[in-house]
């Protein structure tokens, strides 16, 4: 590894000191009067063949000989600045310029410039960014969003506010991190998960795979998402959206910005309120009086799901001394009735009279709860010229409850049947909680070391206090009070440069990872406080690289040497079911990913756009839980695995009608067992199982402008997914017509959306019916999907 690290730097210093020619430099930076960088704009020497555009951060640098010129900088909807000056010196001052906006309003405005979506696309990151623009207009949830990418699987257990299961390229669970602004999603009020986040506080998802960049500090093994919120813009502005429908679905989302231009003080709020009854009717295996199976169709009874919370941002903006000084407060609180168990069970029997139907007994009276509440702090500030520092600090207290004491069993019309003489419906009682207190910091250091070219250094430090309270234990042993006392640290160093006049970003960097873990517990057969200690330390390295082969074929290349460090509740266990470990090893892999994207010409007839992605995991210490006959267990390294498959993608606009477009993705992953030893070497070969290794999205759209007013907008969509049957169970394990299986998803949505605007808002009327067909669906084997349901959504913005 060292060697490896030593060639790469080299590498790089090499490429750079080659680009460096003694030449007369003028650099600037553009920016509009809010002090925002301008990017693409056209700058030039006029009446001379030197000119360039400005890259992301509005920056340029021009190399000419010495001498008198004329500056030129325009871009789009700005005023022409020009002025003179002389080139005199090999590094020539700085200069900072301001463009002024047209004041003029235009009927039609036609954007030649890049937006930030376009270019983390363009860079050498292995990323997919989903701008939410449209689909936070539909009645999907963020999981059934991410869903339609290439690569990203996401099963759940039931409608909304269940809980979910997040696959990208096969790895799944804590092996992807979540972020929130760059900040880990569980310092945010959506502890119960990304999935029940609301879409419409949302401008853009971005999916990294694979390769996770230094900024965000994680310990990711098969990538990271992370959410990004609208830019607040000077004046008012804000959305709202309340949606309504089936099941007794009610969700209402509100955000509100203000900022001043002249002070740079911003303040930013929001809230969101979630509710359904989650009473959707499923197919049911039931034995009538005589004991004999047979198929009756009944509703969810016990399924509620209820969440509401909300934050508030503000600080200033735009000063010398800081681009951003922020403090965020926020709460979220999650209510959620259980119905069932995770896998209860199906039995397919046609021959009886019974087609896929939910096996097992129905939960009456479990419930889990959960809420979350804490501080962020954001500093972001450029030092001198080439010094930037970013800073993100936050506190987070989570507290968590699962009560389930109940002694009546219950049937799936909702009756009590019997009084059991055991209490808890999962099968022993339970009334736990657990109480988190979790720390987090983040620095970034960002020096530049020459025009486009950079380096970074993130120092990431995470420390978690855990312990809890089993409130049936009363006089004795409560393994639930132990402390678990976790603190994780990792380290990035970046360098990342444009090359051969940009057709080449290169992207290197080297990561540290440390965990220290402790845990302090009481045991009766010994005497004093029982303390036991252990510190692991790890070393990863990664690079990527994007090459244009022309303004429309671009390639990339990525790699990274990643480890995972084990999560809290994987070490310390639940006080349960679920013991600790605390000789856990860190998961790592090696991940390869080789992108390709083609682009069609940027006309006013037919755009379109094909890209593929071939991805490679090769890994080791594979953490999983494994249990016993009576269901208790821990996680264990057991395991080592390769996934490898491939995503294809691609959109056509204007096709046979002017605003009609058309999207598809499909992925096939072979994600295998290669242990050697271990409880499941003697799997070895088979396919991971209860995972889907073979999906595929489509989707239309078609807008028709001006239909009931000027400048509205009616469209059409609909949405298809497919996901192929797979086994539960090691492929190996049995014959075949006797395997659990999962059976095949086909699901259709289509609706109609209405824009326009009202008193100067932008508002939205979306009429949707998912699951057309009124499919059986089942992301999880036993546990099926709701059927067809009507949404009705109002959104505006303002």
């Amino acid at each position: 590894m060292k060697y490896i690290l030593t060639v790469l730097f080299l590498v790089q210093y090499l490429l750079l000191t080659a680009q460096t020619h003694p030449n007369n430099t003028i650099k600037g930076v553009v920016t509009d009067i809010a002090g925002m960088p301008i990017s693409y704009a056209s700058v030039v020497l006029a009446n001379t063949n030197y000119g360039v555009v400005t890259n992301g951060d509005g920056q340029f640098s021009i190399k000419a000989p010495k001498g008198k010129y004329t500056l030129q900088i325009s871009f789009l909807g700005y005023k022409t600045y020009q002025k003179l000056l002389e080139i005199k010196e090999i590094e020539n001052t700085p200069i900072k310029i301001v463009l002024q906006e047209y004041k003029t309003n235009l009927d039609e405005v036609v954007v030649l410039g890049k937006t930030q979506a376009t270019k983390l696309q363009e860079s050498a990151q292995t990323v997919s960014v989903i701008e939410t623009k449209e689909v936070k207009l539909q009645s999907a949830d963020l999981g059934e969003v991410m869903a339609k990418t290439e690569g990203v699987s996401v099963q759940r257990v039931g409608g909304l506010g269940s809980n979910i299961r997040f696959a990208l390229n096969g790895l799944s669970g804590d092996k992807i991190k979540f972020f929130y602004n760059d900040i880990p999603l569980n310092f945010t009020p959506y502890v119960f998960g990304i999935a029940n986040v609301p879409v419409n506080a949302i401008k853009q998802i971005e999916v990294y795979k694979g390769v996770v960049p230094i900024q965000f500090g994680a310990d990711a093994l098969g990538g990271a998402v992370n959410l990004k919120t609208p830019t607040i813009h000077n004046g008012w502005s804000g959305s709202a959206s309340y949606q309504t429908g089936s099941f007794n679905t009610h969700r209402f989302t509100v955000n509100v910005a203000y900022a001043n231009k002249n002070s740079g003080w911003f303040v930013n709020t929001g809230t969101f309120v979630d509710y359904t009854d989650n009473n959707y009717k499923i197919d049911v295996a039931i034995a009538n009086e005589q004991g004999k199976l047979q198929q009756e169709t009944v509703e969810r009874f016990h399924d509620r799901y209820k969440a509401l919370g909300g934050s508030i941002k503000t600080g200033i903006r735009n000063k010398k001394w800081a681009n951003e000084l922020s403090f965020e407060g926020y709460y979220g609180n999650y209510d959620n009735q259980i119905q069932n168990s995770q896998s209860p069970g199906l039995i397919d029997y046609p021959e009886l009279g019974i087609d896929k139907a939910v096996a097992g007994n129905p939960f009456g009276e479990v419930v889990f709860t959960s809420f979350s509440q804490g501080v962020n702090l954001n500093y972001n500030v450029n030092l001198a010229n080439k010094w930037e520092v970013d800073l993100k600090a936050g506190y987070n207290y989570n507290e968590s409850e699962s009560f389930d004491v109940g002694t009546n069993q219950y049937n799936w019309y909702g009756e009590v049947e019997r009084i059991n003489n055991q209490a808890g419906e999962f099968g022993e009682d339970d009334h736990l909680i657990t109480r988190s207190n979790n720390y987090f910091v983040r620095n970034q250091i960002a020096y530049a070391l020459a025009h486009n070219h950079k380096l970074k250094l993130a120092i990431a430090p995470t420390y978690v206090y855990r312990t809890g309270d089993d409130l049936l234990i009363e006089g004795k042993f409560d393994p639930a009070l132990d402390k678990g006392y976790l603190a994780d640290w990792v380290t990035g160093l970046e360098y990342s440069g444009d090359l051969l006049e940009e057709q080449l970003q290169l992207v290197a960097f080297a990561k540290n990872y440390r965990q220290s873990i402790r845990i302090e517990s009481i045991d009766p057969s010994v005497d004093g406080l029982q303390v036991n200690e252990r510190e692991v330390n790890n070393y990863g390295a990664g690079m990527g690289l994007r090459y244009f082969w022309s303004p429309r074929f671009t390639t990339k290349l990525s790699y990274e040497y990643a480890y995972r460090l084990p999560r809290q509740n994987e070490i310390f266990g639940n006080g349960q079911l679920t013991g600790k470990n605390l000789d856990l090893e860190p998961e790592n892999s090696h991940n390869v990913n080789v992108q390709w994207s083609l682009t069609g010409k940027n006309t006013t007839q037919i755009n379109w756009q094909v890209q593929g992605n071939f991805f490679l995991r090769n890994i080791n210490d594979l953490i999983f839980l494994v249990t016993n006959a009576d269901g208790f267990g821990t996680y264990d390294n057991v395991w080592s695995a390769n996934s490898q498959g491939i995503e294809l993608g691609g959109q056509l606009k204007n096709i046979f009608l002017k605003g009609l477009s058309l999207k598809a993705n499909t992925t096939y992953q072979s994600y295998f067992n290669t242990s050697d030893e271990g409880p499941f070497a003697s799997y070895k070969g088979d396919r991971i199982p209860n995972e889907p290794y073979f999906f595929a999205n489509g989707g239309l759209n078609y807008q028709m402008n001006n239909v009931i007013q000027k400048n509205d907008a009616l469209s059409v969509f609909w949405n298809s997914r497919y996901v192929h049957p797979f086994y539960i169970g090691w492929e190996s394990a049995g014959l075949a017509k006797f395997k659990s299986e999962t059976p095949s998803q086909f699901t259709h949505v289509a609706g109609i959306t209405q824009k326009m605007n009202i008193k100067n808002m932008q508002t939205a009327l979306t009429l949707e019916v998912q699951n057309i067909t009124n499919a059986k669906v089942f992301d999880m084997y036993g546990v099926q999907r709701p059927g067809r349901a009507f949404y009705v959504k109002l959104t505006t913005h303002f």
